[in-house]
C-alpha cells in the first residue's frame, strides 16, 4: 500500500503543473504582501476617535437598512452589526487595531482569496488523478499490477490529501517568511477580537487563530476534493471533475441562500462545510449545531467514497 501511495505522490510532484500551482501559490502571496505594504495607511494618531467615527457611520447605514430606504442584504447587515460590536469592544478594553506583523499578515492572506484558491489548486489536483489514467490509457497498465482496484483508488486519494496538506504548508510558510520580511516577527502575542457563534465579542491569540482557521478550511477542502475525486472516477473527464468542484465551492453558498426558506436547506452539504460557524459569528442557518453538521459531512463523506470505489471497481476498462 505504501509503495502505491509513493508512487502516486511521484506522479504529482513530477509533473510540471504541480509545480507551476505552487508558484503561482507564492507568487499570489508575494503580490499580495507588497500591494498591502504599498498601500497601508499610517497609524492613526487617535485610534479611539477613527472607530467611534466608524462605528457611528455604520449605525447611521444600519439605521437607513432598518427604515427601509436603503436595501441591503441579510449577510451585509449582520457583518455591519458584528463590526459594530467588536469596535465598540476595542474601545472599551482598550485594545488598540494592531499593525500588521508576519502573524496578522498570515491571517489576511487565509483570510482572502488565498484560502479558495488553495482549495481549487487541489481540487485540479483531485480532479485529474483518477480520470487522467483513463483519458491517457494507462489505466490498464495500472490494473495489471497485484494490487486491488480498492488499494489502487485508496492511494490515490491519500495522495491527493497528502498534496493538500503540502499545498496549505507551503501556503502557511511563505506568508510567514513574507510577512516576516515586510513586516517583521515581533509582537507574536496580538490578540483576534472576534463575535462567537452566542453573540458575545472575545479575543484569542493571533497564532491560535490562524491555525484554528486552517483547520476550519481543511475540512471545507476535503469535501471540495471528495466531490472532485468521485466526479473523476465517475466520468473519467478531468475538465468536468475540475469545473463541476470549482463550481461548487463558488455557487454552494449562494444555493444554500436561494433555498433558505426550505426546511430541509439544512442537509445541503455546503450549509455544513464551514464548521468555523460554530465558533465565529454563528451558524448559518438557524437551529443548526456542529454535532449535526458533522453528522451530515460524515454522511456524506461515505456516499461520495462509496460511490467512487462501487464504480471504479465495476468499471469495464477494456471499454475504455
Amino acid at each position: 500500500m505504501l509503495n502505491l501511495i509513493a508512487n502516486e505522490n511521484m506522479k504529482i510532484y513530477r509533473r510540471m503543473r504541480t509545480w507551476i500551482l505552487v508558484i503561482l501559490i507564492v507568487a499570489i502571496v508575494l503580490l499580495t504582501g507588497i500591494l498591502m505594504k504599498t498601500h497601508e495607511a499610517p497609524p492613526s494618531s487617535n485610534w479611539r476617535t477613527a472607530l467611534q467615527a466608524q462605528t457611528t457611520q455604520l449605525q447611521q447605514e444600519l439605521t437607513q437598512v432598518q427604515g427601509k430606504h436603503v436595501f441591503m442584504p441579510a449577510r451585509a447587515t449582520a457583518g455591519m452589526e458584528i463590526q459594530i460590536k467588536k469596535n465598540q469592544y476595542e474601545i472599551s478594553h482598550n485594545i488598540a487595531p494592531a499593525q500588521y506583523t508576519a502573524w496578522s499578515f498570515t491571517s489576511t492572506i487565509e483570510q482572502r482569496a488565498i484560502g479558495v484558491l488553495l482549495t481549487v489548486f487541489v481540487a485540479i489536483v483531485a480532479g485529474d488523478i483518477v480520470a487522467g489514467e483513463f483519458s491517457s490509457g494507462t489505466i490498464k497498465l495500472l490494473l495489471t499490477r497485484p494490487q486491488t482496484r480498492a488499494r489502487i483508488l485508496l492511494s490515490k486519494y491519500v495522495a491527493t490529501l497528502i498534496f493538500a496538506v503540502f499545498m496549505m504548508a507551503v501556503t502557511i510558510v511563505a506568508s510567514l517568511v513574507i510577512g516576516g520580511v515586510l513586516y517583521g516577527f515581533a509582537n507574536a502575542s496580538q490578540t483576534y477580537v472576534y463575535m462567537d457563534a452566542s453573540g458575545h465579542v472575545q479575543q484569542m491569540g493571533m497564532i491560535p487563530y490562524i491555525f484554528t482557521n486552517y483547520a476550519f478550511n481543511s475540512v471545507s477542502m476535503l469535501m471540495t476534493v471528495t466531490i472532485a475525486f468521485m466526479i473523476s472516477t465517475i466520468f473519467r473527464s478531468s475538465a468536468i471533475a475540475i469545473a463541476i468542484s470549482i463550481l461548487s465551492l463558488f455557487i454552494g453558498n449562494t444555493l444554500v441562500a436561494v433555498l433558505s426558506s426550505y426546511s430541509w436547506d439544512k442537509y445541503i452539504l455546503f450549509a455544513n462545510t464551514d464548521l468555523s460557524q460554530y465558533v465565529f459569528n454563528g451558524p448559518l442557518i438557524s437551529g443548526m449545531t456542529m454535532t449535526f453538521s458533522i453528522i451530515v459531512l460524515v454522511v456524506y463523506f461515505i456516499v461520495m467514497n462509496g460511490l467512487s470505489w462501487f464504480l471504479f471497481k465495476k468499471r469495464d476498462v477494456a471499454l475504455t
